[in-house]
């Protein structure tokens, strides 16, 4: 029996943890590095059009690690629900329309998730180009990317782990069952193990690296968001399938 008032409670800070990787520093006024004037930039040999798109995604969290922990937990937000409905709706209903919804979100996620992580990546050996090429590629890297608010996305990371162990307990109030299945708990523990290692990432790296493994731990946890949500993709397809079967035989 799902007792209703936990499991609302656990998908609403859940949705909470989820909006904070996505736009909580953005309130708070942070960036990860100080704004560079376009002149100056073009005397680094660094084009204005790549400053403008650097600070643009840089007004969000801090750096790209922690704003892309919500194509996972994005991920777990929706299987979250959609379990809990299972145990809400008509099985006969839940039935049909879980594998059309599954297939529709899960085929929207790997595409956002695949053009994604061809951005981190193209981010990614942009920074480490500028980083090598000295003396003025690595001067143009470190006026954008050298340094990096470890204390703000420490506070960040914090809150957010917070309220995942604060969703997993309501979780498991609202329904000791779930923690029997074994894909939404090992979703869960992949979830808190990549947040934990982008933040030993911002903690233990060189100051003028952080925004280097940074990136490339976000571009590690869109990848990992992608292929599940093609796993998950490609499961829906037999339950559209079944559906199907039982529409048809109600029919005749």
């Amino acid at each position: 029996m799902l007792r209703r008032p936990f499991f609302i409670a656990a998908v609403v800070v859940f949705a909470i943890a989820v909006l904070a990787e996505i736009g909580l520093a953005l309130l708070l006024g942070n960036t990860a590095v100080d704004p560079v004037a376009p002149s100056t930039a073009n005397g680094m040999g660094v084009p204005p059009e790549v400053l403008l798109q650097t600070e643009k995604a840089d007004a969000e969290p801090p750096g790209s690690g922690i704003g892309y922990l919500a194509f996972l937990d994005g991920l777990l937000l929706f299987t979250v629900v959609m379990l809990g409905l299972s145990l809400i709706m008509n099985l006969r209903v839940y039935g049909r329309v879980q594998g059309i919804v599954t297939l529709v979100v899960t085929f929207l996620w790997v595409v956002g998730a695949f053009f994604a992580a061809m951005i981190a990546l193209a981010k990614l050996f942009l920074m480490f180009g500028l980083l090598v090429a000295t003396p003025f590629g690595t001067i143009a890297y470190l006026a954008l990317w050298g340094s990096f608010p470890v204390d703000e996305a420490a506070v960040i990371l914090g809150l957010i782990l917070m309220l995942k162990i604060v969703f997993v307990v309501l979780l498991v109030l609202s329904q000791p069952a779930f923690l029997k299945i074994v894909g939404l708990v090992l979703l869960i523990v992949v979830s808190v193990v990549l947040q934990l290692v982008l933040g030993l990432i911002h903690g233990f790296l060189p100051g003028p690296l952080v925004s280097i493994g940074d990136q490339f731990w976000a571009l590690i946890t869109v990848v990992v968001a992608l292929v599940w949500a093609l796993v998950m993709l490609i499961a829906s397809i037999p339950a559209i399938v079944n559906a199907v079967r039982v529409s048809g035989s109600l029919a005749d």
